[in-house]
């Protein structure tokens, strides 16, 4: 399609009813299959319409997840749109939940086996993280009894906002012993 005779908001919009009508990410690659549009100009328009939503504090924001689009709630809503779907009760992980979300975002995918070596019996927590939707089952790894590999899902991204992996805190920069440290010399830093 010749996108240079189309209006930029009219490409805009497009993208946006693409977004909308998915629900789900799309990639960039698949967008440029689809529109048959290249990756620079999709990309530009992408940023600028995220930005212009984000500005606007439109109830809609478009997220960037790894190498794709995710149309979501603005989070400046969120008590609201949360009244939609969730019961009054606290939806807090425990603290063997986030360690067990840890260890398998920090490793990209880990099996239980790797996860239990870390912090011991997590069936309990890798079931609440399964049915909250943060982590997904990846495949089977190569091995005997060929265990399942879990890998953090679309909604441990939006969770935590961040758009890869990448962006967590480099384990090297974390030293437990050093922050303690820190606290107790100067106790003022809390």
């Amino acid at each position: 399609m010749d996108w240079l005779h189309i209006q930029k908001e009219e490409i805009i919009n497009i993208l946006n009813a693409m977004l909308y009508a998915n629900g789900e990410p799309i990639s960039i690659k698949r967008f440029e299959d689809i529109l048959d549009i290249d990756r620079k100009l999709l990309i530009e328009l992408m940023e600028e319409n995220m930005e212009n939503l984000n500005k606007s504090k439109s109830g809609i924001l478009i997220k960037k997840i790894e190498d794709s689009y995710q149309m979501s709630t603005n989070p400046l809503y969120f008590k609201y749109v949360r009244q939609l779907f969730e019961s009054k009760k606290a939806d807090t992980l425990s603290r063997a939940a986030y360690e067990t979300l840890a260890i398998i975002a920090y490793n990209k995918q880990a099996t239980r086996a790797k996860i239990e070596s870390v912090r011991g019996n997590s069936d309990s927590p890798l079931r609440t993280l399964l049915e909250r939707g943060l982590v997904i089952e990846a495949g089977r790894l190569d091995a005997p009894g060929r265990p399942v590999l879990y890998k953090p899902a679309e909604e441990f991204y939006r969770a935590f906002e961040i758009e890869s992996l990448d962006e967590l805190i480099p384990l090297d920069d974390f030293d437990e012993d050093e922050k303690e440290e820190d606290i107790m010399d100067n106790p003022n830093t809390l």
